[in-house]
C-alpha cells in the first residue's frame, strides 16, 4: 500500500504542474557535499533501552575485562537530550575525492569510491543504474563505520512548478517519494511557501528538497545539468533512523575518542621552562609516555595562510587519562585529581582510590552515616596498604577525617545533596590520602612507566594505566543535508582517463569543421564556476552551453549548432569562450553544412 500511495502522489503532483519543460535524461554525479548533524535524543525504541547510553566511558585493563567485572570503568563525557553530539562535513568536490573516498574511509586503496549514474524521467520515475555506489553508515556492536556499497534501484520522485531564475535556468521543489537508497523528502512549492515557516527544520515539512535545472537553451528541451539539495531528519517521514514500528532507533557508535599527541609533551616542556625560571620547584617533572591523551584538546597553531588550526588531534581507541589543570583550568594549582601521581591516572592512584572508597563506604553504612569515621577509616586502610605503622596511620587518619568532614559539611550546607557531597569529598579524600603519604616520604608517583602484566602473578605492575575507549551507542537524531550536482551525459562528459588537471586549459573542439555537433574540451584544476558561451564572428552571443559550478576535471561539452532559442545557426566561423572565475580561454570553430 505504501508504494501505491507514493506513486499515486507523484502522479497527482504532475497533473497539477502541467509539466511542459523536460528534465529527462541520463545523469552522472559530478560532485556532492554532505553535511551531517547528530543531536542526542530521548530513548524511544526497545533497542535504545537495551544498548544505548548517554555516557562515553573508558575501561582498564580493557573493555572486555571491565564488562566481565574484572576491571574499572571511568566516565569521560556525558550527554543530555538536545546536545549536539557532533557534525561532519564531507566535501567531495572533485573526481579524485569521489574516486578516493573509499580509500579515505577505510585505508584500503581498492575500496570503491562514490559514483552515481541515474536516469530521470518526466513521469516521476528514476533509475539508479548498475555501477553506482553511495556512502552510508552501519553500526555493529556500538561501533559506527562508513561503508560504500553498490546501489541500483527504481524509485519515484515528485516536483512542483518550475520557476525561472533566468532564461535557461529554472528551480523547483523536488522530493523523493520512494527509494531504498536515498532519504524520502517532500517537494515544497517555492512560489508560495516560505523556508523556515512552511518547510525546513522545526516546521511540519522538515524533510524537503529542491532542484535547480540548467538547460542548453531557452527552449527548455534539453538540460545540461541539475543541482539538487535536500534536508532529511530521522523519522517516519524520511524512513531514516526508525524501526519497523516507527520508533526512533538511530544511534552513533563511539569506538574512539578525539585525543591528542602533543598536550602531554607540551605540558612537560612548559613545566620545565617554568622551573628554569624558579617556579613550581615542588612539582616533579612530567614523564611523557607513548600513548595519546584521551579527550585531549590538541594545540592551536597558525598555518602559512595565517589561519588558526588545531594540530596533534587523533582518533584513539587506547590512551592515558592525563590532567594537569583540574577544575580551575590552570596547571599546577593543587586542585588536580592526579597531582601526586604525575598528573596521570596510574595504578597507584587506582589502588589507593579503591581501598579508600571501599573502606569509607563500608564504615559509613556500618555507623549509620558517620562521615568522620568513614573518611578516617578510609585513610587508615590506605596507609596500612602502603606499610605505614598503625600509630602514624591513626594520627594522620584523624586529621584527614576532620578535614574531610569540614569539606562535606560545607558542601551539604550549600547544596543539600547528601550523596553528591559524599562522593565529591570522597574523591578529595583520595587526593588527600596520597598527599599525606607523600608527606611521609613515600614515593607514590609511578608515572615514569606503563603498567604491565606481572608474569609471575598474572596481576598488574604499577605505572600509567592504558585505557580502552568503550564502544557505546549514543541515541541520536541525525539530520543530513545533501547537495549533489549531476551533468547530463548527452551534453557533458568527463575524461576519467585524463591526468589530474594541473591548470585551466583549453584543448579545442572536435570535429572541426563540424556539422551539426562538436565537442569542446577543456580542463579546470579546481572547483569553480564555469561558463561556456558561443559567439558569432561579429561578437554576438549565440548560445550558452554551460553556466554553473564544476568539480576539477577534464570535460567535453557538446554544442548542437543551435542558438539560445533552439534555432539552427547558419554556416560560418564561430568563437567560443570558456570562463573560470576571472580566467578566460578562447577558441574558434567552423560550421559547414
Amino acid at each position: 500500500m505504501k508504494s501505491f500511495v507514493n506513486i499515486l502522489l507523484a502522479s497527482v503532483m504532475f497533473i497539477g504542474v502541467a509539466f511542459s519543460q523536460s528534465i529527462q535524461g541520463n545523469y552522472q554525479l559530478n560532485y556532492v557535499t554532505v553535511h551531517y548533524t547528530y543531536e542526542v535524543r530521548e530513548f524511544d525504541s526497545a533497542q535504545d533501552s537495551a544498548e544505548a547510553s548517554y555516557d562515553i566511558t573508558a575501561s582498564w585493563p580493557s573493555s572486555e575485562y571491565a564488562a566481565a567485572g574484572m576491571g574499572v570503568t571511568w566516565d569521560l563525557l556525558g550527554f543530555e537530550p538536545g546536545d549536539t553530539l557532533g557534525t561532519t562535513l564531507i566535501p567531495l568536490i572533485s573526481p579524485e575525492y569521489l574516486a578516493g573516498f573509499g580509500y579515505m574511509l577505510t585505508g584500503d586503496p581498492t575500496a570503491p569510491g562514490v559514483a552515481i549514474n541515474i536516469d530521470l524521467y518526466d513521469d516521476g520515475n528514476f533509475t539508479i543504474n548498475d555501477g553506482s555506489t553511495y556512502p552510508t553508515t552501519e553500526t555493529i556492536d556500538c561501533s559506527t563505520t562508513a561503508v560504500i556499497p553498490a546501489v541500483a534501484e527504481n524509485g519515484t520522485w515528485q516536483g512542483t512548478a518550475l520557476l525561472p531564475v533566468d532564461e535557461d535556468t529554472y528551480t523547483l521543489g523536488w522530493g523523493i517519494t520512494q527509494s531504498e537508497v536515498f532519504a524520502q523528502f517532500n517537494a515544497p512549492d517555492l512560489a508560495t511557501m516560505e523556508y523556515g515557516v512552511d518547510f525546513g527544520s522545526g516546521t511540519t515539512m522538515e524533510n524537503w528538497g529542491q532542484m535547480t535545472v540548467n538547460y542548453t537553451d531557452n527552449t527548455l528541451a534539453q538540460t545540461s545539468d541539475v543541482e539538487i539539495y535536500w534536508e532529511a531528519h530521522d523519522g517516519v517521514g524520511s524512513a531514516l533512523g526508525v524501526d519497523d514500528n516507527g520508533f526512533l532507533n538511530g544511534s552513533t557508535g563511539v569506538p574512539t575518542l578525539a585525543s591528542d599527541t602533543v598536550t602531554i609533551g607540551g605540558t612537560a616542556a612548559l613545566l620545565a621552562y617554568y622551573q628554569s625560571l624558579g617556579y613550581y620547584a615542588d612539582v616533579a617533572p612530567i614523564n611523557v609516555g607513548t600513548y595519546p591523551m584521551i579527550n585531549g584538546p590538541g594545540s592551536e597553531e597558525v598555518d602559512e595562510n595565517g589561519e588558526t588550526v588545531t594540530v596533534g588531534v587523533v582518533d584513539a581507541n587506547w590512551g592515558y587519562l592525563f590532567d594537569p589543570v583540574g577544575g580551575d583550568g590552570e596547571p599546577f594549582t593543587g586542585d588536580e585529581l592526579f597531582q601526586f601521581t604525575g598528573y596521570y591516572f596510574t595504578y597507584n592512584f587506582l589502588s589507593t582510590a579503591l581501598t579508600f572508597m571501599d573502606t569509607a563506604e563500608a564504615v559509613f553504612d556500618a555507623t549509620s552515616g558517620d562521615v568522620t569515621a568513614a573518611y578516617t577509616a578510609g585513610f587508615v586502610a590506605v596507609a596500612t596498604m602502603w606499610g605505614v605503622d598503625s600509630e602514624t596511620a591513626a594520627a594522620y587518619g584523624a586529621q584527614v577525617g576532620a578535614d574531610l568532614y569540614a569539606e562535606f559539611l560545607s558542601c551539604f550546607t550549600t547544596t543539600g545533596d547528601l550523596d553528591g557531597c559524599a562522593e565529591e569529598v570522597a574523591y578529595a579524600g583520595i587526593v588527600m590520602s596520597l598527599g599525606a603519604l607523600a608527606q611521609m616520604g613515600i614515593d607514590v608517583d609511578d608515572s615514569d612507566h606503563d603498567s604491565q602484566v606481572d608474569p609471575s602473578t598474572g596481576g598488574f605492575s604499577t605505572g600509567r594505566l592504558i585505557w580502552e575507549i568503550d564502544n557505546v551507542c549514543i541515541p541520536d537524531n541525525t539530520t543530513q543535508r545533501v547537495n549533489p550536482k549531476f551533468y547530463n551525459t548527452a551534453v557533458v562528459s568527463v575524461d576519467n582517463n585524463a591526468p589530474l588537471a594541473a591548470k585551466f586549459e583549453l584543448f579545442g573542439n572536435y570535429p572541426n569543421p563540424f556539422n551539426p555537433t562538436t565537442s569542446i574540451k577543456f580542463a579546470t584544476e579546481k572547483f569553480t564556476n564555469v561558463n561556456l558561451t558561443i559567439y558569432s564572428i561579429l561578437g554576438e552571443e549565440v548560445a550558452t552551453v554551460h553556466n554553473g559550478k564544476l568539480a576539477a576535471g577534464t570535460y567535453s561539452m557538446s554544442w548542437n549548432g543551435k542558438n539560445n532559442f533552439g534555432n539552427n545557426v547558419p554556416s560560418g566561423m564561430y568563437f567560443y569562450k570558456v570562463k573560470s572565475d576571472n580566467r578566460t580561454l578562447t577558441g574558434k570553430m567552423l560550421l559547414l553544412k
